[in-house]
């Protein structure tokens, strides 16, 4: 039977990218590799961190097709394409002709936010955190996943970013 490893992305929409942040994002999904005949990637595809680790992702795709990007959405798409400035907009559409699958989290409380964030921890393997570390007390936000993951027992490996200030 082929396993099948499930990871959701968590973080900051204003981190900073850097090189050593990409290779260890890089080697992460690598490790999974060896561990898995397939991966899926769960990414609601906002700024910052879920793009930056769907790119990566992609690339690792190209070397090898057992990669599925999935991308559950906070809103409808119109909605959510609303929380975007017209740049963002672009690439975001952009990512989405790379999904496998894409649609909009049902919702069960007030926040399409906390609905997404609990929806791919629920629906993952394990939590991949692009955090400083820091909570801030938002809902639906990075460390509200985070402590939401950690409270049911998920595996959530934390690589410490920064962001811009």
């Amino acid at each position: 039977m082929k396993k099948i490893t499930t990871i959701a992305i968590t973080g900051h929409r204003d981190m900073i990218e850097t090189k050593e942040l990409r290779q260890k994002v890089f080697n992460f999904f690598k490790e999974q590799l060896e561990n898995s005949e397939e991966l899926v990637l769960l990414s609601p595809l906002a700024d910052g961190a879920d793009r930056f680790v769907a790119e990566i992702f992609l690339e690792l795709q190209k070397e090898n097709g057992h990669l599925s990007l999935v991308v559950p959405m906070p809103f409808e798409q119109e909605r959510y394409e609303e929380d975007f400035d017209e740049n963002s907009k672009e690439e975001f559409l952009d990512f989405l002709t790379k999904a496998d699958s894409v649609f909009a989290v049902k919702r069960v409380s007030k926040s399409g936010y906390v609905d997404v964030g609990r929806y791919v921890v629920d629906n993952s393997d394990v939590l991949l955190a692009l955090w400083d570390g820091t909570f801030n007390g938002k809902l639906g936000g990075t460390g509200d996943v985070v402590e939401y993951a950690s409270s049911i027992g998920k595996e959530v490996v934390h690589f410490v970013c920064k962001r811009e200030k």
